[in-house]
């Protein structure tokens, strides 16, 4: 008889070699000797360097690995490729350049198997440069959220933010709800969706990911192309959360504002941009407690066009 595959491992890496072993080894001590129960979705996307050789060699030595090797130097389609090889209940997701914690893995398995929550959510630990504190895995410590609770906890990106590495979801969710092809903010655009289709939803503030910022990645770098995708993506915060959450969905409208209106030219972009500005309803945005204080100066200093 099949074992039961309670989790699909997601690793996808585009020229990644620098880091890799390092992604690689973190895994492997991650699931801790588990035997079964699970696979590994290991994924190259257009690498010109010794990445597809090094996730072939780690497959080589681990039989619960499958390697896959793509052209499509797009992350949203190489995220669905990879949903579409998984079989596990569960899909978490790992970029090659990051780490997870020894023993971290083999845990949450057990957790999701005696839980089997629609969405367990991690917070993720950003590691700098020069960060020195070491990180160890002290296990979950897990809460329930209403689906309200954990719409505003990600709107206001206090706890955890439009991110699906370090997170478990459903793989039947992934599955009916796909990426959009985008080659960034793919995950900002289908969280809110993810979201509103949970209604088992646990959250952990103790996170097993190690979550590298190097300031080099695909979003960091930013143009009008990737901006259009930011705005794309924040839209779409509108239509699937609605006007009950339109002021926390103003932050980050604001956000976008401050940060790039002044640079964008005259596109519709910025016109999208300004009128959803513009759509704040002022009172009821001044006075809502759940606005911090400096989004209301943003948005005071946008309306007199500062």
């Amino acid at each position: 008889m099949a074992t039961r595959k309670i989790l699909s491992i997601v690793l996808t890496a585009h020229n990644c070699e620098a880091y890799l072993n390092d992604a690689l080894s973190s895994l492997k001590h991650a699931l801790g000797g588990m035997a079964e129960g699970y696979e590994i979705i290991l994924i190259s996307d257009a690498s010109t360097d010794r990445t597809a050789e090094m996730l072939q060699r780690f497959a080589s030595d681990n039989a619960h690995a499958q390697v896959f090797q793509v052209e499509f130097r797009n992350i949203g389609k190489v995220r669905n490729f990879a949903i579409e090889q998984c079989s596990g209940e569960y899909v978490t997701m790992i970029d090659g350049d990051d780490q997870v914690l020894p023993g971290s893995l083999a845990d949450i398995m057990r957790y999701l198997a005696a839980t089997k929550p629609d969405l367990l959510l991690t917070g993720l630990n950003e590691i700098y440069p020069h960060s020195k504190q070491p990180v160890t895995w002290g296990g979950l410590q897990p809460k329930p959220l209403t689906q309200q609770a954990a719409i505003k906890t990600f709107l206001i990106h206090k706890d955890f933010q439009a991110h699906f590495i370090g997170q478990f979801i459903r793989r039947g969710l992934l599955a009916a709800h796909p990426f959009p092809e985008f080659k960034c903010y793919e995950d900002a655009y289908l969280f809110p969706t993810i979201l509103n289709h949970c209604q088992n939803i646990i959250f952990s503030p103790r996170g097993h990911y190690l979550y590298f910022k190097r300031g080099n990645s695909l979003s960091s770098q930013i143009d009008e192309q990737k901006i259009n995708l930011l705005v794309e993506a924040t839209a779409k915060m509108d239509r699937d959360f609605g006007p009950q959450y339109a002021n926390l969905i103003a932050c980050h409208w604001l956000k976008i504002y401050q940060r790039y209106g002044e640079t964008l030219p005259d596109s519709r972009n910025r016109q999208r941009i300004i009128a959803r500005i513009n759509s704040i309803r002022p009172l009821s945005f001044l006075l809502d407690p759940a606005i911090r204080l400096s989004f209301k100066r943003k948005y005071l200093q946008a309306r007199h066009g500062k």
